[in-house]
């Protein structure tokens, strides 16, 4: 592509030189001849810095958020990143703006949602592609995703090859970092949803209140917004032009009624501007309500058939790592879930003490690089929550696990077991667990790998349970 046509309504004024870009990147790491170069300050590493070497491996042009003398062409922009993702789209000739696109954003409950409302467009005969933290879907193929929101190359080459593929609709997780960072920026979406929005991500947007303004602006892309009026820190979502709102408490929009809860599913009457109908989903927990009713709702602003959808969800399968169940014939629950979060743990033990037999046997740790404060405070809900904790190690990564399980040690009511080795944890679960007890591995969910600082290893919580299973005797 040429660059003037490739830089129209990113530049002004456009370059002048005509020269020809055989790619878009921000990693100097992934520059080849013919390559546009766009120079990132983030965090830790500028961008600015590898000018030279973009060049070396063969950038013929940059675009940098100052004035600089580079060794290539060098266009200054106000705003580099918005920049790098409006190059992107130009680039593979921006196949979002053919597509409905809704984005869903929100702190639990992103992911099945997007699941959810997937299966409601194709359960209507619509080809739809899915990107999110377990997968992404171009409508041909399926892949394990890196990010809940990928980089702007990545995410347009994905639009690229779903519209090839004849998809007309797609739906995508929009994590609070990408809405900071613009990586979907210049995408209009037909419907934005909010899920809810509790304690997570603080080391990297500081206060909540910032945090909430990130996933605000997914907002100002959306025709029609969707917000669970019954999360905290909606009331500014609640005056932005094209609001609609969801609920199970509260009167809204779209609401669930007669919500009935049982070991096997759930069941409610949706109510909506068409009507009232009779919803089961063969799925655990009061969060599954808000998931499934945000679904239907955007579905229904969508334009499609309200009854079809949600006769549709009687038939879900289900989410990897989201409440999951591992072998279905033993004499207890064996459950894996993604919950990470105070709020996320929180609402799967209530949710399980909802339905619950016997006892609660809870294996979960906290991941490291990531937010300190939410350690003691998950450590308060396990403990208040569950019948037996056994506090162990997530994804330390550079951190010491043990430093990580003394922070949530600190926060628990009582004593708890503690297994340092993961494996080992969900061993000592399984062997405590007597005939109609819960086993819940958290924090895990879908994930295949542990990552330490000296690098990952394989680690599939599916496979590592059976293995266990089947050495305990099961």
């Amino acid at each position: 592509m040429i660059l003037s046509q490739l830089a129209s309504s990113v530049f002004d004024p456009a370059p002048l030189q005509d020269l020809n870009i055989t790619s878009v990147t921000d990693r100097s790491d992934e520059v080849r001849v013919g390559s546009l170069f766009v120079a990132i300050r983030g965090r830790t590493v500028d961008g600015h810095r590898y000018l030279a070497d973009a060049a070396a491996r063969g950038a013929v042009a940059a675009v940098v958020s100052h004035p600089v003398n580079g060794p290539i062409p060098c266009f200054p922009v106000s705003d580099v990143r918005r920049a790098y993702a409006l190059l992107c789209g130009n680039f593979y000739g921006n196949p979002a703006k053919n597509m409905v696109l809704t984005g869903i954003t929100g702190t639990n409950g992103k992911t099945s949602t997007a699941c959810l409302l997937e299966h409601c467009l194709r359960a209507c005969g619509i080809k739809t592609a899915l990107i999110g933290t377990v997968c992404t879907d171009d409508g041909a193929s399926v892949c394990d995703s890196s990010l809940t929101t990928p980089d702007p190359s990545v995410l347009h080459s994905v639009f690229a090859r779903a519209r090839d593929n004849q998809c007309s609709h797609a739906v995508l997780e929009v994590s609070s970092q990408s809405l900071d960072q613009r990586r979907v920026a210049g995408l209009e979406f037909a419907v934005g949803i909010f899920t809810n929005l509790s304690v997570d991500h603080l080391d990297y947007h500081g206060t909540m209140q910032a945090y909430r303004d990130a996933k605000q602006k997914l907002f100002y892309q959306c025709r029609t917004g969707l917000v669970n009026s019954d999360s905290d820190y909606v009331a500014p979502l609640l005056t932005l032009p094209g609001i609609k709102t969801f609920s199970v408490t509260h009167p809204a929009d779209f609401t669930a009624t007669r919500v009935r809860m049982t070991a096997d599913g759930i069941t409610y009457v949706e109510c909506s501007p068409s009507g009232r109908r009779e919803v089961s989903l063969p799925m655990r927990g009061r969060f599954s309500i808000y998931n499934s009713l945000a679904a239907l709702a955007a579905a229904e602003c969508l334009g499609l058939d309200a009854d079809a959808c949600a006769e549709a969800l009687r038939s879900f399968s289900g989410v990897r790592g989201r409440m999951e169940t591992v072998r279905g014939d033993l004499p207890f629950r064996l459950l894996i879930d993604y919950a990470h979060t105070p709020d996320g743990l929180k609402l799967v033990l209530q949710s399980l003490r909802d339905t619950a037999v016997g006892r609660i046997i809870l294996v979960f740790g906290c991941g490291g690089d990531r937010d300190e404060g939410k350690r003691p405070e998950m450590g308060r809900i396990a403990s208040s929550l569950a019948d037996e904790v056994i506090v162990t190690t997530d994804n330390p990564r550079s951190e010491d696990p043990e430093e990580i399980i003394r922070q949530i040690l600190s926060g628990v009511l009582h004593p708890c077991r503690v297994v340092p080795d993961r494996t080992e944890a969900i061993r000592t679960a399984l062997r405590l667990a007597q005939a109609g007890d819960t086993v819940l591995l958290a924090g895990k969910g879908h994930e295949t790998r542990q990552i330490f600082a000296d690098g990952s290893i394989p680690y599939d919580e599916r496979e590592i349970a059976r293995k266990l299973l089947k050495e305990e005797g099961y």
